[in-house]
């Protein structure tokens, strides 16, 4: 191990992620990360639930989870279904607007504080040129700061090429990948059920892909946004996600085509 483990700054949602073993806090994964700084691969970075102790050298793991290695930035962290959201840094999460106080929207991302969001932080926004969000707007926005003394700041700007592929277009286009959220509708899952919807490779979106049209947005704090043209589509995408948490993938399958059937 040595001084090339970095902290991670992106968690790309676009790459796939392999869970390794089931660890605890306070366990030593050095090794583990360590055998990952071989060949031409890239140095190792850590995520959420590890820490890096430059006195000792050694990666520990501060929550119990699945260990997890996403092998295209050559990340490692800890996975877990926990029940509270806590804000981490370049997490994209969905939050509802509360209020607006000067230049700050006030808003809830279902975390233990509510976050602020700066009235400007939008892709090519000005004092005389930017979204009037009202209160209860649904906005998709990333965490740019999370400290343990203060509240989150959001940012619907996208954090350059590290941003897992943001679209980095005009808020006014409606085609940038941060900003309001229009029509639809937001659920509310586990972390860890949403976490799993991140992968390019989950069962039950790919499954409704096949035959429906819809578009989801995907926050990290367990919320979903689903909208489509059709809003029996948009009742059927969020039941067949929350059913999908238990179920194993064949029964994931088996479930999307009893609700296409009906």
């Amino acid at each position: 191990m040595n001084d090339e483990v970095m902290e991670e700054t992106q968690l790309s949602p676009s790459t796939t992620t392999t869970e390794l073993v089931v660890v605890l806090p306070g366990e030593d994964v050095t090794d583990i990360v360590s055998s990952s700084s071989t060949g031409k691969s890239k140095s190792p970075k850590i995520g959420r639930g590890l820490v890096y102790d430059s006195l000792s050298n050694r990666v520990v793991v501060t929550h119990a989870g699945r260990l997890a290695h996403r092998k295209s930035s050559n990340t490692f962290m800890v996975t877990a279904n926990t029940k509270r959201y806590i804000p981490a840094s370049q997490d994209r999460v969905i939050g509802v607007v509360e209020e607006r106080f000067g230049d700050y929207y006030r808003c809830n991302i279902f975390a233990p504080h509510f976050a602020f969001l700066p009235i400007l932080a939008f892709e090519g926004a000005s004092k005389r040129n930017k979204p009037n969000l009202l209160a209860g707007s649904t906005v998709y926005c990333r965490v740019i700061s999370a400290p343990s003394d203060a509240d989150p700041e959001l940012s619907c700007k996208v954090a350059g090429n590290s941003d897992g592929g943001a679209a980095m277009k005009d808020w006014l286009t409606g085609e940038c990948t941060y900003g309001e959220l229009k029509g639809g509708t937001s659920i509310q899952i586990s972390i860890g059920l949403a976490r799993s919807l991140l992968n390019p490779n989950n069962v039950v979106l790919d499954a409704l892909g096949k035959s429906l049209s819809f578009e989801t947005a995907v926050g990290v704090n367990g919320v979903v946004w689903v909208n489509s043209k059709n809003p029996e589509h948009i009742i059927l995408v969020c039941n067949a996600i929350k059913n999908s948490e238990v179920l194993t993938p064949e029964q994931t399958r088996g479930m999307v085509r009893s609700l296409l059937s009906t």
